[in-house]
C-alpha cells in the first residue's frame, strides 16, 4: 500500500521547485527535490526510487521539515564537509612559497623545520599536503661530488 506523507506545507510546489533548482550544494539540492516531489503528491517509496535514497532517509528529511521547515532541513549536514582550518596563515603560506622558489626550502623536511620555527607543528605527510596545495616541488637535484668537473662530463657525453 503506498504511503503518502501528511505535512503542513509552508511552501507551494512552485516555491520548492525554485529552491531546488537554485540550490548549488548537491546534498541540499537532493533534499529539496525530494520535498518538491512529495509536495506534488508522490509517495515516499516513489520519491526514494527517483532520487536514489532509502525511504527511511526521506522520512527523516520530512521529520526535519516538520520540525523547522526548509531551514531545519538544510541545517543538517551529512559527513565532514567543513574541513579543518589551515595551520599556516595565508601570509605564512606565501612566505613558504617564496622561500621555496628562492631555493631556501628544498625538501618537505625543510618545510617541517621552517614551520616549527614559525611555532606551527606539521608532520612530514602534513607538510607534503601543504606542498601539494601550494604546488611546490618536494624533490631536490641529485647530489654532485664537489670535485666533479662539468666540462669533463659534457665532453664524455659527447663521446670524447
Amino acid at each position: 500500500m503506498p504511503r503518502y506523507v501528511q505535512v503542513e506545507w509552508q511552501e507551494e510546489a512552485d516555491e520548492l521547485k525554485e529552491l531546488y533548482q537554485a540550490e548549488k550544494d548537491h546534498q541540499n539540492r537532493t533534499r529539496l527535490q525530494a520535498l518538491w516531489y512529495l509536495r506534488q503528491g508522490r509517495t515516499v517509496g516513489t520519491v526514494a526510487e527517483l532520487i536514489g535514497k532509502h525511504p527511511r532517509t526521506i522520512q527523516d528529511w520530512v521529520a526535519w521539515y516538520r520540525k523547522g521547515g526548509v531551514a531545519e532541513l538544510l541545517r543538517h549536514r551529512h559527513g565532514g564537509h567543513t574541513g579543518s582550518e589551515a595551520r599556516l596563515t595565508t601570509q605564512q603560506g606565501s612566505e613558504l612559497k617564496a622561500l621555496a622558489e628562492k631555493g631556501e626550502i628544498r625538501t618537505v623536511w625543510d618545510g617541517v623545520q621552517w614551520a616549527k620555527e614559525q611555532k606551527v607543528t606539521y608532520t612530514y605527510w602534513g607538510m607534503r599536503h601543504v606542498f601539494e596545495r601550494l604546488r611546490l616541488k618536494k624533490k631536490v637535484p641529485r647530489p654532485r661530488h664537489p670535485k666533479a668537473s662539468a666540462e669533463e662530463q659534457e665532453a664524455w657525453k659527447k663521446g670524447g
